[in-house]
């Protein structure tokens, strides 16, 4: 390797204080964090990165999405390795799911700072925006608009759960006109590295440090709205009913099953988001609207299962005498990361003498739509019980210093440091 990382450590403690305080931005104090972009706690962790970052001499930057760099101003003109992840978190959701990524940079960038050190590349923080989905239904929003897969019609297509656009939302909160030059320019990012919680039980289970991601799984998300006709719960006769949410039942059921018979233990198939109208417990359901999410490592499987769930879907409403409608939501497609990129962090793991185990990703994450573009690696961290996107997500403070540490040997190398 071409140089020796072993020495310089991030501010453990510090690092820690940074979650802690950022933890306490939520909409449900003690009841997970719940962190939507472009809300009131967007805006207070954002204030707080931004604070931080200035107080050792960062410039930042806010794109007409959202998406922020943060660098070292010095360093203009050089090429550029970006790291980062995200600061938004489903409905009550963990407490480091992107958070731990995005604070590890910008820790190890201050560490940079501190030792005085001169890299040849410029380490660049991004954080990206609505990552999640949680407020306009599309994970991977940010990145997506930075990649060229979203554009300026999307503003106007994706809305949330009121109706409200996402130019409109921008557009409140006060972000930069939309411009068709927001792409990056790839001809200067030479590598991208992402740190995440492992949201698996994988590391945990085996004991080992450090996860080395190569394949992200792909997803297609699309969303099926069932409707019948309501009537009143107790002067409808059982037989005849054009009952939406006991159709929208059985279809639920097939995904499951679709997600057994079909994934052979190489994917998965969740509803995890269901709306019922009228929502009343004396009034037979007269519309279901949920969601249907596949994700595999291979893409032919994921369109496989959900033309299979979309085919079972309309046969339950054809029986039932109920109207289907559906439309997809979001796809990515499953990614490769970088092998000279996997192969630099399995040397950074041996000299620092971290167990690690190469492995794949069933979460997707932004480092999947950077990846076609410039070399991406991704690293994980042990999940306690492998539990998140709930309260009961937690990593060890041991396991967090650690992923940090390894991120930041790892960034200097790329940016060839010294």
């Amino acid at each position: 390797m071409k140089n020796d990382v072993s020495g310089i450590r991030i501010n453990g403690p510090r690092l820690l204080e940074d979650l802690e305080k950022v933890k306490e931005k939520t909409e449900t104090p003690g009841k997970g964090v719940t962190r939507f972009s472009y809300g009131a706690m967007d805006r207070e962790a954002r204030a707080y990165l931004i604070e931080s970052g200035e107080s050792f001499g960062l410039s930042i930057e806010t794109d007409p999405v959202g998406n922020m760099f943060f660098r070292f101003p010095e360093d203009q003109g050089k090429p550029v390795i970006l790291a980062g992840s995200h600061i938004d978190t489903v409905q009550n959701g963990g407490w480091l799911d992107g958070i731990y990524g995005t604070l590890s940079v910008l820790e190890a960038m201050r560490r940079i700072r501190e030792e005085a050190l001169v890299c040849s590349k410029s380490i660049q923080l991004v954080i990206f925006a609505e990552e999640e989905g949680s407020n306009f239904g599309s994970t991977l929003t940010g990145s997506k608009f930075l990649t060229g897969r979203y554009g300026k019609n999307d503003l106007d297509s994706l809305k949330n759960q009121d109706g409200i656009s996402l130019g409109e939302i921008l557009i409140k909160e006060g972000y930069p006109p939309y411009n068709e030059d927001m792409m990056l320019d790839w001809r200067r990012i030479q590598g991208m590295l992402e740190l995440h919680i492992e949201q698996g039980p994988v590391l945990a289970q085996q004991g080992i440090g450090i996860g080395i991601v190569e394949r992200i799984y792909g997803m297609k998300v699309v969303e099926f709205t069932f409707v019948g006709v309501g009537n009143h719960a107790g002067a409808s006769p059982m037989m005849g009913r054009q009952d939406a949410l006991t159709a929208a039942a059985t279809g639920i059921l097939e995904v499951e099953a679709c997600g057994i018979d079909l994934g052979q233990g190489q994917a998965v198939a969740t509803v995890g988001k269901i709306q019922v109208l009228p929502n009343g417990s004396n009034v037979i359901p007269q519309q279901v609207t949920f969601t249907v999410e596949v994700r595999s490592p291979q893409e032919e499987t994921i369109h496989g299962i959900m033309e299979e769930i979309q085919f079972r879907m309309e046969e339950i409403c054809r029986r039932r005498n109920i109207h289907c409608h559906y439309r997809e939501v979001a796809f990515s497609k499953p990614d490769f990361m970088n092998s000279k990129v996997v192969t630099l962090l399995e040397d950074t793991a041996k000299q620092l003498g971290e167990s690690y185990l190469k492995m794949n990703s069933g979460a997707v994450h932004d480092a999947c739509m950077l990846a076609p573009f410039v070399p991406t690696g991704m690293i994980f961290v042990p999940s306690i019980g492998g539990r998140s996107h709930v309260p009961q997500e937690d990593t060890r403070p041991e396991d967090l210093i650690r992923g940090a540490d390894f991120l930041l040997a790892a960034l200097l190398q790329l940016a060839d440091c010294n």
